[in-house]
């Protein structure tokens, strides 16, 4: 099908010379030969032609930009020049929503729905540029992750004074290790400082808080932090439906499950059309004990938006949790097909050969298995093994990869009082000390 807004083609237009693919990073020429020499950057020779002269594809540079976890790097947080925020810069943000993956997921709108671009205002190019990373980032899939995070670092380098591309290259480098393999702990940092640029350049700026707030629940795992972070966000823009979705999940993870659904119904209350809240909303109704209600969310979302990570994600966590075990294993592979997961592909294939082997408990024993072996190559948090662990019965394994999942300091440990599957240590004192370590309330 084609793309009648040229988004395509433009994420896929050649850059022609060492120039060009500089100024698309923002960078000088010596650094973009430097990084085509020792960082693999996918720089292309024309044959026949001198050697100087090089072309790379937009569409490439934005994988590699995830891939290494370079790019475009955020400007130091100092004295920021303070500059007035125009209204098309405000009417210009448009509405996003983001899912979080296996560790949970979230989504959001940048912007107050009421705010509109007027009619024959002009379009700046910085400002086109930062419209075509927001329509990417709304994706939610690793290559639109990828094509926001060069179409935002492209806004900096045309305006670098310009606080909203800082927020959405915040939201975008939040999402990375969520859809893409790259690392939490080498995008997390690049989030944070792109959020705290934004807060400096516009304190104001509610949006900022947002993105600062979900990094310090996942990658700082201070939810009391994040929540006061939230609340000064929805203070600051009490429309914006990306901190209500947010401050609905920090709930949800420590159990509070009347305010979660109340955060949740104003965050699709003000952004109908996000299937990432709708996705959120199903999450928070199951472990909140509504598993039908869930369930009738969940299927049909799925099938009307078949790339989307979170439907079959969450699919998965109820049908293994309830002991829908060929539903859960169809769901699982397909989370792990979406996102390109190999780790989880390969524990898909150890699951279903041991079910077809020995049902429920031969299918847990080798998927925990394939996990230990992943485990060990970095390719599966400690969380997950605690979890099927905890499943298998053996609750001092659990125990001790929920140690060394607070330890190593993995984003899953967020969900120590949530999941299911560790219902069963609520009244064990270790996991208690575990849970308050981890900045929750241990009480139900």
């Amino acid at each position: 099908m084609a793309d009648p807004d040229g988004a395509e083609d433009k994420a896929n237009r050649p850059l022609t010379g060492w120039k060009a693919i500089a100024g698309y990073f923002g960078k000088d020429e010596r650094t973009v030969r430097r990084w085509a020499a020792t960082r693999d950057l996918p720089v292309h020779r024309v044959k026949g032609e001198r050697s100087s002269s090089v072309f790379a594809y937009a569409a490439d540079l934005n994988r590699w930009l995830v891939s290494h976890g370079h790019g475009v790097e955020t400007p130091p947080v100092g004295p920021a020049p303070r500059r007035p925020f125009p209204n098309r810069w405000l009417a210009a943000l448009g509405a996003i929503c983001v899912v979080l993956g296996l560790a949970g997921a979230l989504g959001w709108r940048l912007l107050q729905p009421e705010a509109r671009v007027q009619p024959g205002a002009a379009v700046s190019s910085a400002e086109s540029l930062y419209l075509d990373g927001l329509y990417h980032l709304e994706t939610r899939t690793a290559d639109g992750i990828a094509r926001s995070l060069g179409l935002f670092t492209q806004t900096i380098a045309a305006d670098p004074g310009f606080a909203p591309a800082y927020v959405g290259l915040a939201d975008a480098w939040n999402l990375v290790s969520q859809y893409t393999p790259a690392r939490a702990e080498e995008s997390y940092p690049k989030a944070r400082a792109a959020a705290e640029r934004a807060i400096a350049l516009d304190p104001q700026n509610g949006p900022a808080y947002a993105a600062l707030g979900f990094n310090t629940f996942y990658h700082g795992r201070d939810p009391q932090a994040a929540m006061a972070l939230m609340e000064k966000s929805i203070a600051l823009s009490p429309a914006n439906a990306r901190a209500h979705h947010w401050y609905a999940l920090i709930a949800m993870q420590n159990r509070d499950f009347d305010v979660a659904l109340d955060q949740i119904a104003i965050a699709q209350r003000l952004d109908p059309h996000a299937p990432s809240i709708l996705a959120n909303k199903a999450l928070i109704l199951f472990h909140a004990g509504q598993v039908q209600a869930a369930l009738d969310i969940l299927h049909p979302l799925g099938q009307s938006v078949p790339a989307l990570l979170s439907p079959p994600a969450y699919l998965a966590t109820i049908y293994l949790a309830t002991g829908q075990d060929s539903d859960f294993l169809r769901a699982y592979r397909l989370a792990a097909e979406i996102s390109d997961n190999r780790p989880a592909l390969a524990i898909a294939t150890a699951a279903e050969t041991g079910f077809r082997a020995g049902g429920r408990q031969e299918m847990l024993r080798r998927m925990f298995a394939e996990q230990q072996r992943r485990h060990a190559q970095n390719g599966e948090p400690a969380f997950k093994l605690a979890l099927t662990a905890a499943m298998m019965g053996d609750d001092a394994a659990a125990l001790d990869f929920l140690e060394q999942s607070l330890r190593r300091g993995e984003p899953d440990i967020v969900g120590i009082r949530l999941e299911p599957a560790l219902a069963g240590l609520r009244d064990d004192a270790r996991y208690q000390a575990l849970v308050a370590m981890a900045g929750f309330s241990p009480g139900d």
